[in-house]
């Protein structure tokens, strides 16, 4: 079976797939031509599942460079708290 590329599957499909290979592996009952087979599989999956966590992390900072500007004005004015802050600000 041919593999599919990452924005074919989802993480969580790919990640099963990596445990699955995983469980495999430390079973321990495989000749090693087969070990050797799921090792190289197991090895795309984990380049796959970084592409998909690469273009996850892409997505999050440029949606935050959007919306930093706005955030940052909002604090400025008191209507959202700090990062560190534990609680919105007291209006009363």
């Amino acid at each position: 079976m041919a593999a599919k590329k990452a924005a074919d599957q989802s993480f969580e499909v790919l990640y099963q797939q990596l445990e699955e290979k995983a469980r495999m592996l430390e079973a321990g009952n495989l000749p090693l031509e087969a070990s050797l087979k799921l090792y190289e599989d197991g090895a795309a999956l984990v380049d796959q599942l970084r592409e998909v966590l690469d273009a996850a992390e892409l997505r999050i900072r440029t949606v935050q460079s959007r919306t930093e500007p706005a955030v940052a004005a909002l604090r400025e004015v008191g209507e959202m708290p700090d990062e560190d802050d534990d609680e919105w600000e007291d209006e009363s």
